[in-house]
């Protein structure tokens, strides 16, 4: 193993019961499959290499988010979107900036490109050090700064002028701010959906594996510049999106009233899981609930972990975070009926366990 890897270690994905409710993983709760004519698909050539089919869904998700095709590439998840970016722009050595708590697999693929990864915290508030993430810059001048946005786990969005802040200083370091977008159809249009490509050094990432509801299809795309763009996709796998991933998620795209009812429901979800993880929280002295503009709310507690071990003994999986920096649950919205399982549970934890929270 390269010495850059020591340490790393694996993200595992442990196979669960189908009884389980998941609400661990930010995923849509429900699946569109009913929606597709798979009679589109009994053509598919799965002896040949994707080609035609990576086109339309670039087309289709031009169409669906207002960006110009030309400056948009797929990828397969947002995953291997991170990987090409840290490969079109990092030499061993260089210095990346990310925030902490953020999405882990920015700081992982930095340093599999054996780059020098600094981390900032975020306040306690979860809100930027702006200041201190300036004064960074200047001084490490980072080839990229990658920043979730809203945030994934705390839900935060960050304002226009903070982000514009952060961009005007990664031009002067000569490095790129990577805006991972993966929540913002949660929180409405983007501050920078329509000038995006106006940026010297931005990049934004999408996807469809969250408000969209395509999370099994693998499906991430990239944002930037022509210069940008041109250079990833030097480093881009020829056939990186199959065929029937490509095929079912141009359909899907090319239903914007459905996928934006889709949305519609799944606010109303969100919605109902604030109203009891807010009655929840009231429970139990000494927890905070932060706002969110995401589908999971996130839950600052000292008894994270007997919350989320409390749940899963009742077949109900959550997000634990217990590493010392941050002690959490982060609960994504489900259905009705999953809420109405969430809610006896967390009351029934309060009633036997919330006396002896400090």
């Amino acid at each position: 193993m390269r010495k850059t890897l020591q340490g790393l270690i694996p993200y595992k994905v442990a196979s669960e019961q189908a009884d389980v409710i998941r609400l661990d993983n930010n995923e849509a709760y429900t699946s569109l499959l009913s929606y597709i004519d798979f009679s589109e698909l009994e053509q598919t050539l799965l002896n040949r290499y994707p080609d035609k089919s990576t086109e339309a869904l670039i087309e289709a998700y031009s169409k669906f988010s207002g960006y110009p095709a030309g400056n948009i590439l797929a990828g397969n998840g947002s995953d291997e979107c991170i990987t090409l970016i840290s490969q079109y722009s990092l030499d061993p050595g260089d210095s990346v900036i990310v925030l902490e708590p953020d999405f882990s697999m920015y700081e992982k693929n930095a340093r599999v490109m054996g780059a020098k990864v600094a981390t900032i915290q975020l306040n306690d508030d979860f809100s930027l050090p702006l200041e201190k993430i300036k004064a960074d810059i200047q001084s490490l001048k980072p080839k990229l700064l990658f920043l979730s946005n809203p945030n994934n786990p705390t839900g935060r969005l960050y304002g226009k002028e903070e982000i514009e802040a952060l961009i005007q200083s990664m031009n002067q370091a000569g490095g790129i701010l990577v805006l991972d977008e993966a929540y913002m159809d949660f929180a409405g249009e983007s501050a920078f959906a329509k000038k995006v490509i106006d940026y010297d050094n931005l990049i934004i990432l999408r996807t469809a594996s969250k408000a969209l509801g395509m999370a099994a299809l693998r499906l991430g795309f990239i944002i930037a510049n022509d210069r940008i763009i041109e250079g990833i996709t030097a480093v881009k796998p020829p056939y990186n999106v199959n065929t029937v991933s490509a095929q079912i998620g141009t359909q899907l795209l090319k239903k914007p009233e459905l996928l934006d009812q889709f949305l519609i429901m799944q606010l109303a979800q969100i919605a109902e899981l604030e109203e009891i993880m807010k009655e929840f929280t009231g429970r139990v002295p000494g927890s905070i609930l932060y706002p969110s503009s995401t589908n999971f709310i996130l839950m600052r507690t000292e008894r994270a972990k007997d919350i989320a071990d409390f749940l899963y003994e009742r077949k109900i999986k959550i997000r634990l975070f217990d590493n010392g920096s941050l002690e959490a649950v982060r609960v994504s919205a489900g259905t009705v009926e999953e809420h109405s399982k969430l809610k006896e549970a967390l009351m029934n934890w309060s009633d036997n366990h919330a006396s002896s929270v400090k």
